[in-house]
């Protein structure tokens, strides 16, 4: 065999299963181990870009970070990107299929079923691990036979199973149990350990329940991990609001608002804001009533930028915005938002969606056009003028960041950024700004705010005076911290001895003509 194959499963979504993967990604990397992350199929907007092109669940991205390995494209081999309309845009390898509707998909995913097959042999060819994450539950019966993410690609592999309960939801001994109990019998061999997530006391008070379990089901407890608390890493497809506020309790610094679109996507860009203390961060979904003031607004990514930006105009925020935009306060778009921002949209080919054009905010000097190639990259930026008063010196600054996006930008006057790609090779220019003084600009570059020379540049021109610096954080070092934490809490938890360990069943031959199949 050429990988030992482990697999976390869950009773249902949000019980902690991708956090639990780079857990053990990263205790099994400290072990000396060469381990990867895979999962054969994610759903999620909140996509990363590959170093060299195209794009996988950032979910997946942050565990081969723990893992300690280069990321790649077979590590989550099909992601959906849900569009509406009970569509959703198929990435393959990180690069799109197409848009598909839930018959359409049910269809494909079979065809592709042996090619992810096939595409994690080849992953495991070359490590001594892999860590296989499943989706939602593996005990939706209407789905068995279709399944290409749990037991069903456990059984293909080889990959023996942990099943993982949250008690924060309640009925984690049901949950657990019931699971088990609605699975096949050939579905029920590949889970071999049983663990709990989420705890919170004396551990000790579980031991009659978990001792039952393993008396009732012949599975071993694995272990009961512990709830640590809030952590500074992105859901992986959707954001509970989380606020930033001064030590003490004291007011926060700065506010800032950031438009929640119906479709919004790569809310990663958000996140080294929400880590910074003193900058109160809130995510306004279109139905929200106007709030207070605020001293800057963020207009993100979205998948369906026309659809997104029609619903504004309706929305009880857009007159709230347009007197804060009249104003010349701060309003920054990224992506999507910054499509938005522009004089208008079309789309002749209805790549995004059924409209063919509209207008847009108005706010920049520019025009933006929908086009079926997609760009997926990496990108490096080089600063040609500073969007920021009083933060000339910006200008000539380099950068790192990623494009995902279907629109052509064509923009008046001179452009923000001059990109090149990670070798030097130049991409052409991008981004724009006011021309009118007011402090209003974007471009379709994610990742901007993951630079603190950028954040500080932006919280100054948003109060002259500046957040102190204490307040900003390093995202890179906050993101190690977070994933050691968690990779403590593995090792002292569960038992790895077992999990790590090789079972006989590991070498028997079989199921969908794969050689490790149990």
């Amino acid at each position: 065999m050429s990988a030992l194959r482990r697999m976390v499963l869950g009773t249902g979504s949000g019980v902690g299963k991708s956090l639990t993967v780079a857990g053990i990604c990263r205790a099994a990397a400290r072990m000396g181990l060469r381990v990867k992350p895979f999962k054969s199929q994610n759903m999620s907007n909140n996509s990363a870009v590959l170093p060299g092109g195209g794009e996988i669940a950032r979910a997946q991205m942050m565990q081969a970070r723990a893992a300690r390995v280069s990321p790649e494209a077979a590590m989550n081999p099909i992601l959906l990107k849900p569009m509406g309309d009970s569509k959703c845009q198929v990435i393959f390898m990180g690069h799109p299929l197409g848009i598909y509707t839930i018959a359409e998909y049910r269809d494909l995913k079979q065809e592709l079923f042996p090619k992810v097959c096939g595409l994690f042999e080849e992953l495991a060819a070359d490590c001594d691990l892999v860590v296989l994450e499943g989706a939602g539950s593996p005990a939706e019966i209407n789905l068995l036979e279709e399944d290409i993410a749990n037991t069903r690609m456990a059984r293909a592999v080889g990959a023996s199973a942990l099943l993982l309960g949250d008690i924060e939801q309640g009925g984690v001994f049901a949950s657990l149990f019931g699971t088990l109990a609605l699975l096949p019998e050939q579905d029920r061999r590949v889970i071999r350990w049983l663990a709990i997530n989420k705890f919170r006391g004396d551990a000790s008070l579980l031991e009659t329940g978990t001792a039952a379990m393993t008396a009732m089901t012949g599975i071993p407890m694995l272990g009961v991990m512990n709830h640590l608390g809030p952590f500074s890493l992105p859901d992986e497809d959707s954001y509970r609001m989380r606020v930033s506020v001064s030590e003490g309790g004291s007011p926060p610094l700065l506010k800032i608002g950031v438009l929640s679109w119906p479709h919004l996507s790569n809310k990663s860009d958000l996140d080294p804001l929400l880590n910074d203390r003193g900058i109160e961060v809130r995510f306004l979904p279109l139905s929200t009533e106007p709030p207070e003031p605020v001293d800057g607004i963020i207009l993100p990514g979205t998948r369906r930028t026309m659809e997104d930006l029609a619903a504004f105009y309706d929305s009880p925020l857009y007159p709230w915005f347009s007197a804060h935009a009249r104003s010349g306060k701060a309003v920054v778009g990224i992506c999507g938002g910054y499509q938005m921002m522009g004089r208008d949209i079309s789309d002749p080919e209805c790549v995004e969606s059924n409209r063919r054009w509209m207008p847009g905010l108005g706010l920049l000097p520019l025009s933006v056009q929908f086009v079926r190639e997609k760009i997926s990259r990496p990108v490096l930026a080089k600063i040609l003028r500073s969007p920021f008063p009083r933060e000339e010196e910006m200008a000539g600054r380099m950068m790192e960041g990623y494009e995902i996006r279907h629109g052509r930008q064509e923009v008046d006057g001179m452009r923000l950024f001059d990109l090149y790609d990670p070798s030097g090779t130049s991409l052409g220019q991008e981004g724009a700004m006011a021309d009118n003084g007011a402090l209003h600009f974007g471009s379709p570059i994610h990742g901007l705010f993951e630079s603190t020379l950028f954040r500080r540049a932006f919280y100054r021109a948003l109060r002259p005076e500046g957040v102190p610096e204490p307040y900003l954080t390093d995202p890179v070092t906050l993101l190690e911290a977070e994933i050691d934490r968690i990779a403590d809490e593995v090792e002292s938890s569960l038992n790895l001895s077992s999990f790590l360990c090789p079972e006989p069943s590991e070498v028997r031959s079989g199921d969908l003509g794969h050689p490790h199949a149990p």
